[in-house]
């Protein structure tokens, strides 16, 4: 289900309006629309006139999508032993050197290595 972000009535655009029950309400001709519960949890983004649906990502579904390897490292801050990690090449005149970066899974402290 996804919610519209124009009126039905005149094409104008609804805006959110959280005092007491949430609805939607027309910026132009004041048409109102009641939200149920489900479309309060969603996310529409409008992009040169377009509305576009932004997918919300639960915690328990971003770890399945991860796509950097991890390695066990103790986070510096929380203590906890695994962080993704990646490398990137830094290239200054003459000189070439990996930066190696460390981001804890739990906390998302994010750290560097150079070498």
């Amino acid at each position: 289900m996804t919610t519209t972000n124009f009126c039905p009535q005149c094409g104008g655009v609804l805006q959110l309006i959280k005092k007491g029950s949430p609805s939607l309400r027309c910026t132009k001709c004041k048409y109102q629309k009641p939200l149920e519960q489900e479309e309060t949890k969603q996310k529409v983004k409008i992009q040169n006139g377009k509305a576009m649906e932004i997918t919300i990502i639960s915690k328990d579904e971003e770890s399945m999508l991860r796509s950097l390897p991890t390695v066990k490292v103790v986070c510096p801050k929380c203590g906890h032993t695994v962080s993704e990690v990646w490398n990137v090449e830094a290239a200054d005149e003459n000189i070439h050197s990996t930066i190696t970066f460390f981001r804890c899974i739990k906390c998302k402290t994010t750290r560097r290595e150079s070498g």
